[in-house]
């Protein structure tokens, strides 16, 4: 008995999202991000620690809440340098209430006009790819700067509305 393959070959998506700047840009921008990076976590070893659930992460009271170092490294990033535009929507949900599906549907309809079913990036693309959470994507990949790309106008936040940055 022969096993014959019967589905199509699977497409190849090669996908280019960013620029990636050049060496000194690089070195600048690294530096500049080590700086507020270490300036973080200075202002965070004074905030009040407990044993978190996973032996390195620490759960650190900010604000009435408490948070492991790399998110609040991230809250606090965002709220200095995130600047809103007036076109930039944001889906603000509390963790596990169903932010994938939401980002997914908030994604096909502010998309519906650019792609067909068969095109949807998000046949291919997991939401959190499509739709960053502002608090994570700007201050762990400081290189890619989402802002500046002028199509991108979706972003997510976990954070509580009194962590947001000030424009929002």
């Amino acid at each position: 008995m022969s096993i014959r393959n019967t589905c199509p070959p699977m497409e190849i998506e090669t996908v280019t999202d960013t620029t990636v700047p050049n060496h000194d840009e690089t070195e600048i921008e690294s530096t500049e991000f080590e700086k507020n990076q270490k300036r973080y976590q200075d202002l965070i070893s004074t905030f009040p620690h407990v044993k978190g659930w996973r032996f390195k992460d620490p759960f650190i009271r900010y604000g009435g809440q408490w948070w492991i170092q790399t998110i609040l490294e991230g809250s606090l990033y965002a709220q200095e340098f995130f600047q809103a535009r007036p076109r930039d929507f944001f889906i603000c949900s509390y963790l596990k209430t169903g932010t994938t599906w939401l980002k997914s549907l908030t994604f096909i309809i502010a998309n519906r006009s650019r792609f067909d079913d068969s095109t949807n990036p998000l046949l291919k693309r997991n939401p959190h790819e499509l739709i960053p959470f502002f608090e994570i994507e700007f201050p762990l990949f400081p290189q890619v700067d989402s802002l500046k790309d002028k199509g991108k106008t979706l972003f997510s936040t976990h954070m509580h509305t009194s962590h947001y940055p000030i424009q929002l």
